[in-house]
């Protein structure tokens, strides 16, 4: 609010003070009016700023008028002056003998803006007591249980709503809770009922994206409901229908799932994936964070087969817990998919459960390569390779990790190591670049011919 504005409207309440004071009534009047349309203009275009000192300097003459304590209240509210809005409550209590339903409506803004839901509800259920036609603050506690996600109270509060007017606003968010709920036939009813009224309204092109999504889904989705109810503990089925959410655009529901599903399989990699993804669909990054994911994250990134694989390696993990070769092959999964962190956790514990185990401790190093952990990973190499001197694998990652520390001699001597087991194009290649930097031109040139007729046997 610039300089001028507060002056004009200080300026404006002066007068209003001096005339009001004075014998000459008309005048006065026909400047109390001036400034009440003043003020009504102010709140249309929230300057509240402005706002507040017109009412309060109308109100010192006029104590017992409602609509002015009501418009004091607005703006203050549109400040987000609670305390100052507090304050108006007490003091409009006591300049009026009988105090309106209106008082307890702000009371419950108050507390709803202070985040005391209880207190909220408690006034809100005041004026639908004394005014049970009251939309509006039917509206208020029906979309307060939907932010407490109390889902069922939500949903019999908006059908309050909509038996005293059938609008599109209550229609899309009952339709919301019913699907929260589950309850689907009630849900698309809602939601078709919506866009016939509200086509263009932008809660209804929102949702839509979702509910179109869903529909396409819908058989699956009562199977695993049906499924669910029967085995409501099932880990692996609750993240069954976390994918299938995922597919059908409701990373809400598939977050639910995916939630329920980890608190009862916090081994399991499926729901911790299917967390991050919806998390990452929903713009928490933050949480995505927290739970070990590397962004970009989509299920567009992950194929059937390694969701399969994820399934199936799940199961396995649940069965036999000690065993490390399960974790060996979900850590080298994680990695291929750009997972390192978590990459990491299953290396870790394989490790634990295998000391000696040279598959979980190359795992081990190409995640923590990839973390920006270069000398840890080479360690972990190097023990692989010593542990067991005949893994090809354990041997080419040794070499490549030697590559990145500049030492070509060491790297030529374990790609060479490697090719000796197990002769590959990835470690031919990495060694004919070892002898390029070398200035061994010749020998990198017969690498680079093995190459091309390995990749053309390949083709044949």
């Amino acid at each position: 609010m610039s300089f001028s504005r507060y002056a004009q409207s200080a300026i404006l309440v002066g007068a209003l003070s001096g005339l009001l004071t004075t014998g000459c009534q008309p005048e006065s009047v026909r400047q109390e009016k001036a400034l009440r349309r003043q003020l009504v203009h102010e709140l249309r275009n929230h300057s509240y700023v402005t706002a507040v000192p017109i009412a309060r300097q109308l109100l010192q003459h006029k104590p017992h008028d409602e609509r002015l304590w009501k418009q004091l209240m607005q703006a203050q509210m549109g400040l987000h002056d609670l305390d100052g809005a507090k304050d108006t409550l007490q003091r409009w209590r006591t300049a009026v003998k009988s105090p309106p339903p209106r008082l307890d409506e702000f009371q419950g803004d108050i507390a709803r803006e202070e985040r005391d839901y209880s207190n909220a509800l408690s006034a809100y259920g005041k004026v639908v007591q004394a005014q049970p036609n009251n939309r509006r603050v039917r509206q208020k506690v029906a979309a307060l249980q939907q932010t407490l996600q109390h889902w069922a109270e939500a949903d019999t509060a908006w059908g309050e709503a909509l038996k005293l007017k059938d609008n599109a606003t209550a229609r899309i968010n009952r339709a919301v809770c019913r699907r929260r709920l589950h309850r689907w036939t009630e849900a698309f009813e809602d939601f078709n009922h919506a866009e016939q009224l509200g086509h263009d309204d932008p809660e209804v092109r929102r949702w839509s994206k979702v509910f179109d999504g869903l529909q396409r889904y819908r058989e699956q989705i009562g199977e695993f409901d049906a499924k669910i109810a029967a085995l409501p503990e099932e880990a692996g089925l609750l993240a069954d229908r976390a994918l299938i959410f995922l597919r059908g655009n409701d990373p809400e529901m598939a977050l639910e799932d995916a939630e329920h599903s980890a608190k009862l399989a916090p081994w399991a990699l499926r729901p911790k994936l299917f967390e991050g993804i919806a998390l990452t669909e929903l713009n928490r990054p933050k949480q995505v964070d927290a739970l070990g994911l590397r962004r970009p994250l989509s299920l567009q990134l992950l194929s059937p087969e390694f969701l399969e694989t994820a399934s199936r390696l799940d199961l396995a993990i649940a069965v036999e817990r000690t065993n490390p070769e399960h974790l060996i092959t979900r850590s080298w999964q994680l990695n291929e998919i750009g997972q390192p962190k978590l990459a990491v956790q299953d290396a870790e514990a394989a490790v634990r459960l295998d000391p000696k185990s040279s598959e979980a401790l190359t795992e081990l190093a190409y995640a923590l390569a990839k973390l920006g952990h270069p000398d840890e990973a080479y360690e972990k190499a190097r023990q692989a390779t010593e542990i067991d001197s005949n893994s090809a694998a354990a041997w080419q990652y040794r070499g490549e990790l030697e590559m990145s520390r500049d030492d070509y001699l060491a790297a030529v001597d374990s790609l060479s190591r490697s090719a000796g087991i197990h002769q590959s194009v990835a470690v031919l290649q990495k060694r004919s670049e070892c002898y390029r930097h070398l200035g061994l031109n010749a020998r990198a040139d017969e690498d680079r011919r093995t190459v091309q007729q390995l990749m053309t046997t390949t083709v044949q």
